[in-house]
């Protein structure tokens, strides 16, 4: 090559003749790919050979013969095959599996010419996959602020930078030949030089987008090698600075594919709905590729759209010559149009979230003779996006549409990033059954597959540009020495998703300032693609606007609180709605009273569910839905991303986080945020979302009227079955099935409900459920599966305690008072005013004393969030101190009372335990607090009991935890869970396990014939267990921390406060007002009796409190 014969002393001007000899082979190369305009055929072209500078430091060059990024479609050798769309039936050969390879800490220790040969003796690694999570280097969890030094772009480290060597062989089949052969690489993080039987096919940056090379020229008959070096950072990891596990590796899928020399290169398609939202016009726009070496003026392109049952939408397939796509002349004026091939649908069914109706579109080339040569196809859905002129609301085809998002990172805690198919099914599973209908992929985009799902199952997405500059801001996106590394990332991503209907919008990336290259990135995303909205939530300030405020300004305020970051309502004008993070529940009026800006208003990430987290949505979405503008947002985010380790001192595997690898730069356990656990488990959390974004909402009024309103954007309720529900103490005596409701999207209706309902009994309490429930099975669930479900209480009840008769013999020692009847034995400790001891049938049942407890274990949002250990200080301070105890003998029972000190003279506790003869204790807690103190964490009390009773049985708020300001989606029923489901285990460990409004809790043997039950008095409690002692999980910073103390930890609480999470780092990390507790009077009592015999002991112990 020229630049390989000229020698320059000075290595920058060798560097740049380098790279100005491969830009010219490179152009020379891209006019060789088509057939000219006058017909001529074209020749195959040459690849580039090698290359003496480094791409990797050079941010104008982010590939070396890279093929242009096109829509996803593989090619099949008929309509038929192409109609059904198995890939495995394509011209495709994967290339996943085994691979030899080796690693090296730098580009200096690497073997730098192993491609020349077949290596032997290396390791095996299996491909996809990330080499961290196989045991090569460590993984680095990051936020932001890069995880290496220098930071110093384009440059990267070169005494720590692990690169990858690998090869395998493969042979093409014969019947391959004289086609064009392509090798496809999924992503590789982050950039990769690739070689084929030793000779340079090219170079590729961006960790998450696919690179396709043209090995033809290079393949031979029999066995082939190929080779590829992937470096860890490369410059274009300047761009990748994202909130995630920073890995390695081929991390997607690899295969070759064959398409015939004269082929379908790619194809976009649009619709556009007329204004009626009725009928549609079908729009495509094909690529062709000729290296045939011969004229096509006899082919033909043929077009046909299949419905869901695979009937031909057009009488003829749609047909044009080649040559006219080939010879298609483009104005000087204005644009080509852009339907080469154009066709008005008559109302076809809409592709929505809530109906993913969809077609198939087989594009084809016919040779002279009428033969299929290739055929390729792809997925069609008939909507339209746009904003409402009137309130600004979101309107897919025309209907008002709310964005109930969520965050979504590719993990897995064994592969790390690298996710299989499984894995996203099952994400996406679960987003669809919890009711969320949007995804952003955040942030970077996502394999093929996750679109293919989301087309399916009715999932929209903001496809997000892999694009991050945090550690430095807007530095680069105002350097034009990036702008190219810029818009590759965004027309490269938009060229490979363009045809998805799930797609309906585009983001520019994620947190990386904002600046020209921005600006050049939404320019050419707005003309390629007219159909969908751009979104960057950086793009805040515009300084051509009045009312700008210069960040330099004194008046600009110096804050990290994005809830008050909303300085600059007035956003750039290349977005197409106003962006915001992690708003506080006033932060949307806020923002709607600004009259400076009209756009839409989404929240793109808010709810931060760091821990135990994701109060108040209720509240968040009250204000969404009652003010304009504002379209939903995107919760902050689906999956913890803990990393399966083994720690060998306690010999449990845990979920690491960030630093537990021996990282110099991490960030903790910031990354264990999620809705779901690492491995995908639902925590209590989601189950709020699944409520607040429910399709079907209910309100049960005054004679028995229920009120049931369609909340759907599109569907009727004709599709769902609702089934009443009455629970009498917990139980469900009758079930209802009622007609389906013909209720149309946005309508209510009435249900008199009288004639369902039972005769009710004095003493019991009774409660209906409204549950809608699939009529079909769904890809993502089976018919049955309720998707909407209220709950309203139909008559209260009151305790009645049924207390038998019988002798108390109370003696009293230095340390006691003793209590004994027929079968039991109770201590009230004298020093401490607690019950200390209660022996049944010869058992002890209490391992720790009954004390007064004002604090709970460090929530995130406590303790890195508003640090309620600090504002708080004086309750997480307090120690009740005894000052006076008595007993009194009555009667009917024994009554010993504790008053203690809580807080010198500004807060006491009595505590009254009243000793029935069949061995219940009522205990009575009256608080006394001034309200000049600050706000309570929680009012309750804290005992041990045996460990054996493991089994926690309660009727009250389920099944997972609930909280104050978390439990509209947590119903009230009866359920069972043994302690280790019953408990939530965080990454961190934390607060965890509680349970709002229960009336009764029993921690017993898994058969229920002994254990220990709590019943409430007149006031419902809010209850937990944990196998660990309070002291251990506050101190913990891994679970396999955590010590078994020989007894389960009980909270037994009027009341605790909410868990908040707006966000996890500031003030507005706190629960709402009406979810925090004000410091004051309080009184709650509740029932101790411990329970054994038959297998029903439990229920016969519950008869005597009327349950």
């Amino acid at each position: 090559m020229l630049a390989s014969k000229t020698k320059y002393k000075n290595p920058f001007f060798r560097f740049r003749f380098s790279a100005y000899a491969f830009y010219i082979l490179l152009f020379t190369s891209y006019a060789t790919q088509a057939q000219s305009v006058t017909g001529e055929p074209a020749g195959v072209p040459e690849l580039h050979k090698k290359y003496e500078f480094a791409p990797w430091e050079d941010p104008t060059v982010t590939s070396i013969n890279r093929q242009p990024s096109r829509a996803t479609a593989y090619s099949y050798t008929s309509v038929e095959d192409a109609l059904k769309g198995d890939r495995t039936k394509s011209r495709i050969q994967m290339l996943n599996g085994d691979w030899n390879f080796k690693y090296a800490v730098n580009l200096k220790e690497a073997n730098k010419d192993f491609y020349k040969n077949t290596v032997s003796g290396w390791d095996k690694i299996e491909v996809p996959s990330n080499w961290e999570m196989k045991g090569y280097d460590n993984p680095i969890y990051k936020s932001a602020v890069y995880p290496f030094r220098p930071i110093n772009p384009p440059y990267i480290p070169k005494d720590y930078n692990g690169v990858g060597s690998y090869q395998r062989s493969f042979t093409v089949p014969e019947n391959w030949k004289d086609m064009t052969v392509t090798l496809h690489f999924g992503a590789v993080s982050s950039g990769f030089e690739v070689w084929l039987n030793g000779e340079f096919l090219g170079y590729g940056e961006d960790s998450f987008l696919p690179s396709e090379f043209d090995i033809t020229p290079y393949l031979k008959a029999g066995e082939n090698v190929v080779s590829v070096r992937v470096i860890r950072w490369a410059d274009g990891s300047y761009l990748e600075d994202q909130d995630h596990w920073r890995m390695s590796g081929i991390q997607r899928e690899v295969f070759i594919m064959a398409e015939p020399k004269l082929r379908i290169q790619d194809f976009f398609v649009q619709t556009k709905l007329d204004k009626k939202y009725e009928d549609a016009i079908f729009k495509l726009r094909p690529k062709v590729e000729n290296l045939t070496g011969e004229k096509v003026k006899d082919y033909t392109i043929n077009v046909q759209l299949y419905d869901a049952n695979n009937t031909a939408m057009f009488k003829e397939p749609l047909q044009r010559p080649v040559i006219d796509l080939i010879n298609e002349s483009y104005p000087r004026l204005d644009n080509v149009r852009f339907g080469f091939f154009q066709e008005t649908i008559k109302n076809p069914k809409k592709w929505s979230s809530e109906e993913p109706n969809l077609y198939t579109m087989v594009i084809s080339i016919k040779d002279k003779n009428g033969n299929i040569t290739e055929a390729k196809s792809c997925k069609v859905g008939f909507r339209s996006i746009e904003f409402s002129k009137e309130n600004g609301k979101m309107l897919i085809n025309g209907k008002e549409t709310y964005v109930y998002g969520v965050n979504r990172h590719d993990h897995n805690p064994v592969r790390g990033k690298a996710v299989t198919r499984e894995d996203i099914k099952q994400d996406i599973t679960t987003i669809k059954k919890f009711n969320f209908n949007f995804i952003r992929t955040s942030h970077y985009p996502n394999d093929p597959y996750f679109y293919e799902l989301c087309d399916q199952y009715g999932i929209m997405v903001m496809d997000e540009a892999n694009q991050e500059t945090h550690g430095i801001g807007g530095k680069l996106s105002n350097d034009p020495k990036w702008t190219n590394a810029y818009l590759e990332r965004m027309t490269r991503m938009v060229e490979r998703d363009k045809n998805h209907p799930s797609v309906v919008m585009w983001s520019l990336g994620n947190e990386g300032g904002k600046g020209p290259n921005h600006a050049a990135m939404s320019g050419w995303v707005h003309d390629f693609d007219i159909t969908r909205p751009v979104h960057y939530e950086p793009a805040q300030g515009n300084a051509k606007l009045d009312g700008y405020i210069d960040p330099l300004d004194p008046g600009y305020p110096k804050t990290i609180d994005h809830a008050y970051r909303f300085e600059n309502p007035q956003d750039d004008s290349y977005v197409d709605m106003v962006s915001r993070f992690y708003p506080g529940v006033f932060t949307p009026k806020f923002l709607v009273d600004q009259k400076k800006d009209t756009r839409p208003i989404i929240f793109v990430e808010y709810s931060h569910a760091m821990g135990n987290s994701v109060g108040n949505l209720k509240e968040l979405w009250d204000e969404f839905r009652s003010l304009p503008r504002v379209i939903g947002g995107c919760i902050w985010e689906f999956k913890d991303q803990g990393l399966v380790k083994f720690d060998s001192r306690s010999d449990q595997n845990y979920f690491a986080h960030g630093g537990d690898f021996g990282e110099k730069y991490h960030d903790g356990n910031f990354n264990t945020k999620g809705i779901v656990d690492s491995n995908g488990k639902p925590k209590g959390s989601i189950f709020e979302n699944k409520w607040v974004y429910q399709p079907a909402t209910s309100t049960l009024k005054d004679g028995n009227q229920l009120e049931i309103k369609n909340r759907s954007a599109v569907k009727s309720l004709a599709g769902y079955i609702p089934v009443l529900k009455v629970l009498e103490n917990g139980n469900i005596i009758k079930t209802q099935i009622l007609k389906p409701f013909n209720l149309e999207a946005g309508q209510s209706t009435t249900l008199n409900i009288s004639q369902y309902l039972p005769k009710m009994k004095s003493d019991a309490e009774y409660l209906l459920n409204i549950e809608f429930q699939l009529s079909k099975d769904e890809l993502w669930a089976s018919k049955g599966y309720a998707v909407a479900e209220d709950q309203f209480v139909l008559k209260k009840k009151e305790v009645v305690l049924e207390s038998k008769k019988g002798n108390l013999n109370v003696s009293e020692s230095d340390s006691d008072f003793n209590i004994k009847g027929k079968s039991f034995d109770i201590k009230i400790n004298k020093a401490n005013g607690a019950l200390s001891s209660y022996v049944f049938n010869g058992e002890e049942q209490v391992f720790a004393p009954l004390l007064p407890n004002f604090v709970r274990p460090l929530t995130d949002n406590d303790k890195r969030g508003w640090k309620s250990q600090k504002l708080l200080k004086q309750w997480y301070k307090a120690k009740p101190k005894l000052t006076n105890i008595k007993i009194d003998r009555l009667a009917s029972e024994i009554k010993i009372t504790s008053d203690y000190e809580i807080i010198n003279d500004s807060a006491s506790v009595n505590v009254v335990y009243n000793i029935k003869p069949d061995g219940t204790i009522k205990v009575d807690y009256s608080l006394k607090a001034s309200n000049k103190l600050p706000n309570i964490p929680k009012i309750g009390m804290q005992m041990g009991v045996q460990r054996k009773f493991d089994q926690i049985s309660w009727y009250g708020r389920g099944e997972l935890e609930n909280y104050n300001d978390r439990s509209f989606g947590s119903f009230v029923g009866k359920y069972s869970l043994p302690i280790n489901d019953f408990i939530e285990h965080y990454p961190k460990p934390q607060e965890n396990g509680n349970r709002c409004d229960v009336r009764w809790m029993a921690l017993s043997s898994p058969q229920k014939s002994n254990g220990f039950l709590v019943v409430n008095d007149t006031k419902l409690l809010s209850m937990s267990a944990w196998p660990y002692t309070q002291e251990n999980l506050s101190a913990a910073t891994h679970t396999y921390e955590l010590k078994d103390p020989g007894f389960l930890t009980v909270n037994i609480d009027l009341i605790q406060m909410g868990v908040g999470g707006n966000d996890s780092w500031t003030l507005v990390a706190q629960p709402l007002e009406q979810y925090q507790i004000k410091s004051g009077d309080y009184q709650y009592s509740f029932y101790l009796t411990p329970f054994s015999g038959s297998k029903n002991e439990l229920e016969s112990s519950l008869k005597k409190f009327k349950y």
